[in-house]
């Protein structure tokens, strides 16, 4: 049990460090992480890095924030309770309001439908009534075509490569060389929303795969989809003795096939949508590798006999908290939401690779996630860099190492194969155009369509929506690029 803790606190430090540094290319596919200040030690040596920010008095002003309930931790702390995270988000709240004489006033009362029209009747109107927004990201991405908010290279004091932001943010989500979406430590709720691949570690070695060949296997880059499907092949056992794959049957991966497909794409190398030398975005699905991943995906879910699916949200996660399968697709905040009474050993390992000519693991976090936005309305564009910087570095400072001691305080124990795992995990989340800016059924939505359907016919899906996303792309880039 001692890794439990360890991989979360892991999960939670790293994922901030550097999140994902990584361009996409103008080809297709990823391409190698780009150099930055975000290559830091995960826990010493944080203080040590300056933010850069001057010294200011403003004299008690607020710094309004808005975000939807399911943030209001990564914000709302009033008093020191004795929580560990909690008091260190408190702390570090005090120590921006007291550096620069402001008041934070986090909006975090309200669920993201809300938060979105309250910053629409906002903007519209003219209102300078937030300084800050941290919304759901396709919910988002929806206003980003209507000039909503500002372009964040023209926001002072923002140094998106500093380690706690999401370079990846900055660089992917951009068009014609505007970055409306950032996001990094200053959301310690966007690395909880990290796709990861859970195992238990009894049950493994049953099978002839202890945790040690599986973390072995994934260092050497070996832990590609073929490999993990023939971990899976044939695992099938049937407990109750109908005859039946069933829910009271063991299995070899417990998998919702919606969501939890969609990271797939980026697993593999891949995004839906790549940038040209313009920065102007463009379809990338037209290479055969597409409809091998489908196939690829459709077989671990559909033809390994060894898979229990759902495309709901409890079956997978009750089926592997029973101990009924050996390997479950989730995400990070599994390990302290619903995992904290389980029981079994368990381990994190990324999503696998295409083949072992993939040079590195990808992941991708859940739409859900939030990413950050200034309002068109406010006025003191560098009141809000300094402040919105200095709440990230400090974050990733003070809150994220709390973080880390909430998990280590009663498991304690180092694993450092699980360490570099988790490494590999956090450093490596792809923001993909396609996914963001496709309204819930776009090209980022592809797995999760033809999944839920039990379907592999990726040249049919692909035939009958290519048009309308090569016109959403046009649609965006010219009201983007427009004067």
């Amino acid at each position: 049990m001692k890794i439990i803790a360890f991989i979360l606190a892991a999960s939670m430090i790293l994922s901030l460090v550097s999140c994902s540094n990584t361009e996409i290319a103008t080809t297709g596919g990823v391409q190698e992480d780009v150099a930055s200040e975000a290559e830091t030690d995960a826990v010493t040596g944080r203080e040590e890095i300056s933010d850069d920010l001057p010294e200011k008095d403003y004299q008690g002003k607020e710094f309004r924030i808005i975000t939807p309930d399911y943030c209001e931790k990564d914000f709302l702390a009033e008093s020191e309770t004795g929580a560990l995270v909690s008091d260190a988000v408190f702390r570090r709240n005090q120590i921006v309001s007291e550096r620069y004489n402001i008041k934070l006033s986090p909006d975090c009362t309200d669920n993201y439908t809300v938060v979105r029209d309250k910053v629409k009747s906002a903007v519209l109107s003219g209102d300078d009534a937030y300084d800050l927004v941290l919304q759901h990201q396709i919910d988002l991405a929806s206003f980003v075509s209507n000039k909503f908010f500002y372009d964040w290279n023209d926001i002072s004091y923002i140094n998106v490569e500093k380690p706690w932001w999401n370079y990846s943010s900055y660089k992917n989500l951009s068009i014609a060389g505007k970055s409306y979406m950032i996001i990094g430590s200053i959301s310690p709720y966007f690395l909880g929303a990290y796709y990861c691949v859970y195992f238990n570690k009894q049950l493994a070695a049953d099978y002839g795969v202890p945790d040690n060949l599986l973390y072995d296997i994934v260092l050497d880059g070996k832990f590609t989809i073929d490999y993990y499907i023939s971990l899976i092949r044939d695992t099938w056992r049937d407990l109750n003795g109908n005859g039946k794959h069933d829910e009271n049957d063991f299995y070899g991966l417990a998998a919702q096939v919606t969501s939890y497909a969609t990271p797939f794409i980026y697993s593999f190398g891949e995004v839906t949508v790549t940038k040209n030398k313009d920065d102007i975005p463009e379809l990338s699905m037209k290479t055969e590798k597409f409809a091998d991943i489908v196939n690829k995906v459709y077989t671990l879910f559909y033809d390994s006999n060894g898979t229990i699916t759902t495309s709901g949200w409890e079956l997978h996660t009750k089926t592997f908290l029973d101990s009924r399968a050996i390997f479950f697709n989730g995400v990070f905040q599994h390990s302290y939401n619903y995992f904290t009474d389980f029981e079994d050993d368990y381990g994190m390992l990324p999503y696998p690779k295409w083949d072992e000519s993939q040079k590195k693991y990808y992941t991708m976090s859940d739409g859900s996630s939030p990413l950050a936005a200034v309002p068109a309305t406010v006025q003191d564009t560098e009141y809000v860099g300094i402040i919105t910087e200095a709440l990230a570095a400090e974050s990733w400072k003070k809150v994220i190492p709390k973080i880390y001691d909430v998990a280590l305080k009663v498991r304690g124990a180092r694993d450092e194969q699980s360490l570099t795992v988790i490494d590999m995990i956090a450093n490596s989340a792809i923001l993909d155009f396609g996914f963001v800016f496709c309204e819930y059924s776009g090209m980022g939505f592809t797995l999760s369509y033809l999944m839920e359907r039990k379907s592999n016919n990726f040249a049919s899906y692909y035939a009958s929506n290519v048009s309308a996303w090569e016109k959403r792309l046009e649609k965006i880039t010219e009201q983007i690029t427009q004067d």
